[in-house]
């Protein structure tokens, strides 16, 4: 991938014909994923190799281990038995069925989307 800047915090990634633009300030990239997913894109992974920057300081702190120590640092209560549940009478009425889904016959196919990157059309070399 070949990175350029553009402004202070702001970079265009270019690969195999397609652009991209990064805004580290914003951490948000063209493709969607990383405002999406709140974790670094291939293309942001790119801009922080090359400017040398540690990629965790991108990632949301949802993804960090002491977001994780502090989510289970507090007293979680045992919802005990489902037999001594109190369930209302028109919440245990309800049917709830599986969603209608069809399975296509055969095998799947992989597509033209890279399994490695998730990018339509890309080529590995």
């Amino acid at each position: 991938m070949t990175v350029n800047p553009v402004d202070w915090n702001i970079f265009s990634v270019k690969w195999f014909g397609k652009q991209w633009t990064v805004d580290l300030a914003r951490k948000t990239c063209t493709c969607n994923k990383f405002q999406m997913d709140h974790y670094p894109c291939s293309h942001a992974l790119a801009v922080a190799r090359e400017q040398n920057l540690d990629f965790t300081s991108l990632c949301s702190d949802y993804y960090k281990r002491q977001t994780l120590i502090d989510a289970y640092s507090v007293l979680i209560m045992h919802v005990g038995n489902t037999s001594s549940w109190v369930v209302p009478s028109d919440i245990a009425e309800r049917v709830v069925l599986n969603p209608k889904t069809k399975r296509q016959s055969g095998r799947p196919d992989r597509g033209s989307t890279c399994l490695v990157f998730r990018e339509d059309n890309h080529q590995i070399v």
